[in-house]
C-alpha cells in the first residue's frame, strides 16, 4: 500500500513538473514569436521610409536634368515635381501608411502644399508638374528627418535584440 501511494505521489509531481516546464515553454515561444514580430514590423518601417528616402531623392535630383524646362522664376530653393512623381508620393504614403508616421507626412504635404506657385493649366502641361517655392529646403529637411527616424528605428532594433543586426549593413 505504501508502494503505490509512492508511486502515485510520484505520477502527480512528475505530471505537475511537466506542467510546469511545458507551460514555460509555451510563453518563453510566444515571447519569441512577439519579439521575430516586432522586428519584422521595424524592418518594414525601415525599408518604406529608406523607399520614400529614395523616391524624394530622386526628385531633388530632377533639377538638374530638367533645368531647361524649369519656369523662369524658379530660384535656387524652388523644387519642382512632376505630376507623376507628387501622385506617386501621395500614393505610396496612402499605401504604406501602417509604417510611415501619418502626422510627419501630413505636415510635410502641408507645408509643401502651401508653398505651390499657382500656374495655368497650359504651362503645367508645358512644364508637366508644379513648381514650389522654397519646396527644395522643405524636401531636405524632409530627407533629414527620414534619416532620422531611420537612424532611431535602427536603435530600437538594436536594443531589442543582443543578435547582431546584418540585414542593414549599407548606409543611407
Amino acid at each position: 500500500m505504501a508502494v503505490a501511494i509512492a508511486g502515485l505521489i510520484g505520477v502527480l509531481v512528475g505530471a505537475l513538473l511537466v506542467t510546469i516546464i511545458f507551460n514555460l515553454r509555451i510563453r518563453y515561444e510566444e515571447q519569441k514569436e512577439k519579439q521575430r514580430r516586432l522586428l519584422e514590423h521595424k524592418v518594414k518601417e525601415i525599408e518604406t521610409l529608406v523607399l520614400l528616402n529614395q523616391k524624394i531623392s530622386e526628385i531633388l535630383q530632377k533639377r538638374v536634368m530638367l533645368m531647361d524646362e524649369y519656369v523662369s522664376f524658379d530660384a535656387f530653393d524652388d523644387c519642382y515635381i512632376t505630376i507623376d512623381d507628387f501622385a506617386y508620393l501621395q500614393s505610396f504614403a496612402a499605401q504604406n501608411s501602417f509604417y510611415l508616421p501619418n502626422f510627419f507626412l501630413e505636415e510635410f504635404f502641408k507645408k509643401i502644399g502651401t508653398r505651390r506657385v499657382i500656374l495655368s493649366p497650359e504651362e503645367i502641361v508645358k512644364i508637366g508638374g508644379y513648381t514650389y517655392k522654397g519646396g527644395r529646403i522643405i524636401m531636405e529637411n524632409f530627407l533629414d528627418q527620414l534619416v532620422e527616424m531611420v537612424n532611431e528605428r535602427k536603435n530600437q532594433m538594436k536594443n531589442m535584440t543582443s543578435e547582431p543586426l546584418t540585414y542593414f549593413s549599407k548606409t543611407i
